[in-house]
């Protein structure tokens, strides 16, 4: 699989030539930004259209029914967050810890001419936003991730205690997360294939 030009990839998935446009630039920034500060896998660097593009971009189809805040937790460079917002959820927050990488984002969305919020936190630390949908990829195993998800949600005014819809891009182990997960909650995720990693599943909690 390689990607080198708009009609390669939207074999894969489809966008607008616009929409094209701004993962370049996105990818350009991207690649000069990595050499002063650790913002994706070195192994993954000369690899950004299919390792990080194109596996964020896969979570779009569940995302654009979303009519409310779209919340990526602890998304690093842009992934999947950014690349929802580029592609046109007009509704993204990103959560990201480390100031530099926070900076990162921001010159990417003013780039890209991408109104996105973006919060300088620790997730345990987010105050309670409403949130339709929460994302995150490549953050923590599946029943951290709950547990992230349920102390956010838990901070609500009106003690909301339904979960949101839930939408994680996980690896190989992603069999051994969830039976890890079963032991203490009974939630059941959809899954979904990977475009992008074989072993991999798309999670998805649709409340």
């Amino acid at each position: 699989m390689k990607i080198n030009s708009y009609e390669n990839f939207c074999l894969y998935q489809n966008v607008s030539r616009e929409t094209y446009e701004k993962f370049m630039v996105f990818e350009k920034n991207l690649v000069k930004w990595q050499r002063s500060i650790n913002l994706v896998s070195k192994s993954t660097i000369n690899d950004i259209w299919i390792r990080h593009l194109l596996d964020s971009s896969q979570l779009y189809p569940f995302v654009k029914q979303i009519k409310g805040n779209v919340i990526d937790f602890g998304s690093g460079a842009g992934f999947p967050g950014l690349v929802l917002a580029i592609m046109g959820h007009k509704k993204v927050c990103l959560v990201e810890s480390d100031q530099k990488k926070c900076t990162f984002l921001r010159e990417i969305a003013m780039l890209c001419e991408i109104d996105v919020t973006i919060y300088n936190e620790r997730i345990e630390n987010m105050e309670f936003i409403d949130v339709d949908l929460i994302v995150a990829r490549a953050l923590a195993p599946l029943s951290k991730l709950v547990n992230y998800v349920e102390l956010f949600v838990g901070k609500s005014q009106t003690k909301k205690t339904n979960l949101p819809k839930m939408l994680f891009l996980k690896g190989k182990t992603y069999k051994d997360e969830i039976s890890y997960l079963h032991k203490y909650k009974k939630l059941y995720f959809q899954e979904y294939p990977s475009l992008t990693d074989k072993h991999g599943k798309i999670l998805y909690f649709n409340g």
